[in-house]
């Protein structure tokens, strides 16, 4: 609730009734105006060019609304905005504020073991909330595993189509992982695959990877999962010189067969500006070449050796089966995956494989979360 306010003609304070004091820039006020002048009704978009805006903008008067905002009248054009207290609140600058908006993952290692994030996926089709549910926990964690789903082939692609929107790639919209003759990639092959992040020599990298199991009656083949984030997180903690190389050296990743030829550059570690971790892009197989100074080759290879290190810990790694029906969806930047060998000659294992953009999965939750909202207040 706002206690007062005051102006510079540059900027407004408000104090809250809290204490805490929010400034905001007269600039970011008119930017942000809602009124039917500024942003279309129907979709909120910007219907000006920021260079539309006066070059002098300065507060002429400043006033209280009937709802407790705040009107504004801008000189030198005389343009009118309101602010509403709620969206004020929303959008408080303070840095307080913006670290109270910004999602905090919940890192996990191998303990989570008897807390996975789980949905049931004839419940999610079903029911919102359940959908809702599974994806917010998937959100805090990097990865959820939904059961009870067909057992039929690319249900992988309904799954990712309903969560997301399928990336398609050049292994098409889906791909089956089992052992094959002459493969292009390791994944066909029945060999244990170390944690890794998928295709880090795509730009953008693959946000989501869904796995679906059709069968699982070879001995072997368990799936392996670490938190890349909480991996990062200790090799901060444990060797800071190496955590900021990482964030700041960027490798080569690279993919060749028949029909590709994929290149990207980028750090293993991805920070943002406030210097939390964002992505972890990890991938031995496909690493390529370090283009860097020689005088920064030798300590960023012992920096990778160390992150390997951290990742390859006993106590970090989550280790289940999945079973037909079910479907692991993974952040490719955070839960890095792998498996355990199986033996192809004893039984079949045959997963579906697509990728999604980060994006979608993010977008159907917020759908999701208004739509149930909005159930509420009608009901109210």
């Amino acid at each position: 609730m706002i206690n007062s306010f005051s102006h510079t003609g540059s900027n407004v304070s408000i104090a809250w009734r809290d204490g805490e004091v929010a400034v905001f820039p007269a600039i970011w006020l008119r930017d942000n105006c809602r009124c039917a002048e500024c942003r279309h009704p129907g979709n909120g978009q910007r219907l000006y060019e920021i260079t539309d805006l006066p070059g002098s903008l300065s507060i002429g008067e400043i006033g209280r609304q009937g709802d407790g905002g705040i009107r504004i009248v801008w000189a030198p054009d005389g343009h009118i905005s309101s602010y509403s207290e709620d969206w004020l609140q929303a959008h408080d600058l303070s840095a307080t504020a913006r670290k109270a908006r910004k999602p905090r993952p919940r890192l996990w290692n191998s303990s989570i073991r008897t807390a996975m994030p789980v949905g049931d996926w004839r419940q999610m089709v079903s029911d919102p909330q359940a959908e809702l549910a599974f994806l917010d926990s998937y959100h805090a964690h990097g990865f959820g595993l939904i059961r009870h789903s067909p057992t039929v082939p690319e249900t992988v692609i309904a799954i990712g189509n309903r969560l997301g929107f399928v990336r398609v790639t050049n292994y098409g919209a889906y791909f089956d992982v089992m052992s094959v003759p002459n493969p292009t990639n390791l994944a066909y092959t029945p060999i244990g695959l170390g944690v890794h992040s998928d295709n880090p020599y795509r730009e953008p990298t693959p946000g989501v990877q869904l796995l679906h199991c059709l069968l699982s009656d070879a001995p072997g083949g368990d799936t392996l999962l670490v938190d890349g984030f909480n991996a990062a997180a200790i090799l901060r903690k444990e060797d800071p010189a190496a955590f900021d190389l990482l964030t700041r050296m960027p490798v080569n990743f690279r993919f060749r067969s028949a029909d590709a030829d994929l290149n990207a550059r980028q750090t293993l570690i991805s920070v943002d500006e406030d210097g939390d971790v964002v992505g972890v892009h990890f991938n031995n197989r496909s690493l390529d070449w370090l283009d860097a100074p020689a005088e920064l080759i030798e300590p960023w290879f012992a920096a990778y050796r160390k992150f390997a290190e951290i990742l390859h810990r006993p106590e970090g790694e989550l280790t289940f089966r999945l079973e037909p029906g079910d479907c692991v969806v993974m952040q490719n930047d955070r839960a890095l995956h792998g498996r355990t060998a199986f033996d192809p000659s004893r039984g079949r294992r045959h997963l579906q494989g697509c990728y999604v953009d980060r994006d979608g999965l993010e977008s159907r939750a917020r759908v999701l979360r208004r739509n149930l909202n909005e159930k509420k207040e009608v009901a109210a």
